[in-house]
């Protein structure tokens, strides 16, 4: 079980803007509150339409913070007839009312200055949902290319939600503007609703516009950062317009983490060339960043972590990080992993989409298999080849001490050839719903003191799909294997070898525990690995979700998996969905637990296990 509580802050901010999620401040008194009691009844609702009706109402929400007199009921109750009518048309119920009664009288016939009776007010609110309605006739005018509204939603005799209208109308938007339109506009939609079959015929409007080509690019709101660089990282140089290619674009730059928010938005008219204009609107973050946290293991103890940061050095983005982590704080003995680190990213050295990378750090690291200590040294470059594939390699000196199970202690001198390649076309990195993610790597080492040359080989490919119309159930399964390309696997250092088991791979099993043991139990490490993982993820309302998942996988001795012998985990999980990313908490329970294992064990970290 490992739990970290982290303290992130500007260098500026004060302990007060340290949540980084919102707070909620007291509300302010109220001149006149006027207390009421309020009761809301659902005529033959469901269970979850029950629900969607309390979440939206007002007065049921605010009951106990009362409005200021009988004026600041009445909105409130109007407030409710607005949002409990959008829920009924969500729920596809186009002829449901909602009857709302104040101290027993209607709502319109009560009047700011009426005398309101007794106090608390008894409110009713009484809903009758009606019957649903299904989608009757479907037109686009005019259509674009290659849409197909069965995806969208927009199915005759289909539920017609309000809410799958609204994302058809939108998405088929985003068509016309991927089809190089960048003036698209939505026009009026019109719908018919007939009450005697129960059947809504929409037809979608559109006025696509000219189709341009990208033409000049404005940076907006940049301060500190060139906007050379901007230009060259957003990499819009011609073409047709699209709007793939500007969040592309938005999300490139995004990533160089200087900036707090970033808009690529169209001109309002074509220049007199015939081609778009397009703004970048940047909000740059602050430049230096301090950062603090505690963790508790259960198997490492108390841990400590300070990092400090310069997001941008000499105006091109430039970072520079320097961190320091320490666990095992509270033992009896002297010997507490740690970790200081230096990092140093250049954007943008040959070309407006390679970074040069340079990484000094020394560590202590200690599992069941293996201690090792280690200074590394690292330089590296990493390319973006396009919106969805990027690259990386780096050159890496490290001199090792490592201790195995039997108390074997072994220097290696190591120089590392790192390189991988991604083709990523998940939709958000931290809570996919579609698309898919997947990665070779290879890694060709020497040890000059034990005169070996190996190399390391893997893949790791994860697929994403949503289910139904509303997308809050979502199918992601993950494949991952590893080779160590050596005859004999005690002459690599152990911390080379190939181990599984713990957070990233095979949960409920304690960390690298999963590996080839020796005849006296001791684990030695593998040559090759296989890896499964499949998680069923729904999404309950905005706030939450809840997992399940599996995973299975093992290690082996040979060069090749052999598939058998996997060694399974099964658990499930909660996620709390906020602004930055899916806050999860898995449970997970081994069910062939070996020496050492856990017989279950929590998992807390930000995003999706994968």
């Amino acid at each position: 079980m490992a739990v970290a509580l982290v303290t992130i802050a500007p260098a500026s901010a004060g302990l007060r803007d340290l949540w980084p999620f919102g707070k909620k401040t007291a509300e302010e008194p109220v001149p006149d509150p006027l207390p009421y009691d309020v009761r809301l009844t659902v005529e033959g609702g469901d269970r979850r339409l029950n629900k969607a009706l309390s979440r939206a109402s007002v007065l049921v929400d605010r009951e106990e913070s009362p409005p200021s007199g009988v004026t600041g009921l009445l909105a409130r109750a109007r407030q409710d007839v607005g949002r409990l009518t959008a829920v009924l048309y969500e729920h596809a119920l186009y002829a449901g009312e909602v009857f709302v009664t104040v101290a027993g009288r209607p709502l319109a016939s009560v009047g700011p200055f009426d005398p309101i009776g007794p106090v608390p007010v008894p409110v009713e609110i009484r809903v009758i949902p009606g019957q649903p309605f299904v989608f009757g006739r479907i037109d686009v005018v005019p259509m674009p290319p290659d849409v197909n509204l069965k995806k969208l939603g927009l199915i005759p005799g289909a539920l017609a939600g309000s809410q799958v209208i609204l994302r058809a109308e939108a998405a088929l938007l985003e068509a016309w503007l991927n089809e190089g339109h960048p003036l698209a506009k939505i026009g009026p939609r019109d719908t018919i609703a007939d009450h005697r079959t129960n059947r809504l015929d929409v037809t979608f409007n559109f006025s696509p516009g000219p189709i341009a080509d990208f033409g000049r690019v404005e940076v907006v709101g940049a301060k500190n950062v060139r906007p050379d660089l901007i230009r060259g990282r957003a990499d819009i140089h011609g073409g047709l317009y699209s709007v793939k290619v500007t969040r592309g674009a938005a999300e490139r730059l995004r990533e160089l983490g200087v900036f707090e928010s970033v808009r690529i938005t169209p001109g309002e008219a074509l220049d007199p060339d015939g081609t778009i204009p397009v703004t970048i609107t940047v909000s740059e973050r602050k430049r230096h960043v301090i950062g603090a946290g505690v963790e508790y293991s259960n198997t490492e103890g108390f841990g400590a972590e300070v990092y400090w940061r310069n997001r941008n050095l000499f105006g091109g983005a430039e970072q520079l990080s320097l961190s320091a982590s320490i666990s095992d704080i509270v033992t009896e003995s002297f010997e507490q992993d740690y970790r200081l680190a230096a990092t140093f990213l250049k954007p943008a050295v040959f070309d407006p989409l390679t970074d040069f990378t340079l990484r000094a750090e020394t560590y202590r690291d200690t599992t069941d298999a293996y201690r090792v200590t280690a200074v590394e040294t690292e330089v590296g470059l990493a390319h973006i080849f396009s919106d969805t594939v990027s690259g990386s390699v780096g050159l890496e000196l490290a001199s090792t001490e490592t201790v195995d199970d039997e108390n074997t202690t072994t220097d290696h001198l190591l120089l590392t050839l790192n390189s991988e390649l991604v083709w990523d076309t998940r939709d958000n990195r931290l809570d996919p719903s579609s698309g898919f993610r997947g990665m070779v790597m290879a890694a060709p080492a020497y040890d000059f003191l034990e005169d070996k040359a190996f190399a390391t080989f893997g893949g790791d490919l994860s697929v994403y799909r949503a289910i139904g119309a509303t997308e809050r159930f979502v199918l992601a399964g993950r494949v991952a294997t590893e080779i160590l390309t050596v005859d004999d696997v005690t002459d690599v250092a152990v911390n080379r070898r190939v181990f599984l088991g713990g957070a990233g791979t095979v949960r409920g099993y304690a960390y690298e525990n999963i590996a080839p043991r020796d005849a006296n139990g001791n684990l030695i490490g593998g040559r090759s690995s296989i890896l499964f993982s499949g998680e069923g993820r729904y999404r309950l309302n905005d706030s939450f979700g809840i997992v399940g998942f599996a995973d299975a996988g093992n290690v082996y001795e040979t060069i090749y998996p052999q598939f058998n012998g996997l060694k399974v985990g099964i658990g499930a999980g909660v996620r709390y969905l906020t602004p930055v990313g899916p806050i999860r908490l898995d449970v997970a329970v081994p069910l062939q637990p070996d020496e050492g294992d856990p017989s279950w064990a929590v998992y807390v970290g930000l995003g999706q296990a994968f």
